[in-house]
């Protein structure tokens, strides 16, 4: 071979991996400006959610007797469905399955917490009690400390993973790209990873530009010093630029039993 074909051979292998790092750079690069942004809407479903921790979570929200513990419903090791949204300053966030879903709504009248469930054919809310619910004063300085949550603590860690450190939790992981490619069934990825005691690998799986998939391995070392293994998968099954302005009010039907704040004498 001439030296001119081998530097053109050279030339195109280099630009095709050089090509290749840019595409794939420029997914994770679209997701984070919708992070940053705060315009998005997130559907997504936690294949292999965390497992519990305590029996605390065995008390259900619904009903007269919120201490009853016959529907043992959020927090089973079950897959998580959850929706994110966000539009600016006003969030949702939401999580559950089979029906029961715990909900978060922050607007400008502050941070409305309640729980979504099947009543027959209809779809009941208790929030301070049924079909009503009341807001909270937001914690704005709990979300500059923490950084925004997506759902559960999975996905708030590999969304945040790819965040600038400067708008993470001072607690988070700081982690770095450190591989890129593509896979025998026309999927592109980019992987993350975080080192130190504790260590995680993330997976990003793109089909061309979309996100479609998240999978992490973690290797945490428990409180008696043993290494403990898990893994984590994530279906993505939207992650658009439009936020769904249908999930940033409250449910129909639902009375808000939120306080306004009394007007000082001099107010008009």
């Amino acid at each position: 071979m001439s030296k001119i074909m081998k530097s053109l051979l050279l030339f195109c292998i280099t630009a095709g991996t050089m090509l290749s790092a840019i595409a794939e750079a420029s997914n994770i690069d679209t997701y984070r400006d919708l992070l940053i942004s705060k315009k998005y809407t997130i559907k997504y479903e936690n294949v292999t959610p965390e497992e519990r921790i305590t029996n605390k979570d065995k008390i259900t929200l619904t009903g007269n007797n919120t201490m009853r513990t016959g529907n043992v419903s959020r927090l089973m090791y079950k897959p998580l469905e959850c929706v994110v949204v966000s539009d600016g300053a006003d969030r949702y966030e939401e999580m559950g399955y089979d029906g029961f879903i715990s909900c978060r709504l922050q607007n400008e009248n502050g941070t409305y917490v309640f729980t979504k469930y099947n009543e027959g054919q209809k779809t009941a809310v208790w929030g301070t009690k049924k079909n009503t619910v009341a807001a909270n004063q937001t914690n704005n300085i709990a979300y500059i400390m923490q950084g925004d949550a997506f759902g559960g603590n999975d996905m708030t860690r590999f969304l945040n993973a790819i965040l600038p450190d400067d708008l993470k939790s001072a607690e988070m992981p700081s982690y770095r790209q450190v591989n890129s490619g593509w896979l025998n069934n026309g999927l592109n990825y980019v992987d993350y990873r975080s080192d130190g005691r504790n260590m995680e690998a993330i997976r990003y799986y793109f089909n061309g530009y979309t996100l479609v998939k998240i999978a992490s391995a973690q290797f945490i070392y428990d409180d008696k010093g043993q290494m403990q293994a898990r893994r984590c998968i994530i279906k993505v099954n939207e992650f658009s630029p439009t936020p769904a302005k249908e999930y940033l009010s409250l449910p129909a039907g639902v009375k808000d039993a939120t306080k306004k704040p009394k007007k000082d004498e001099g107010d008009n």
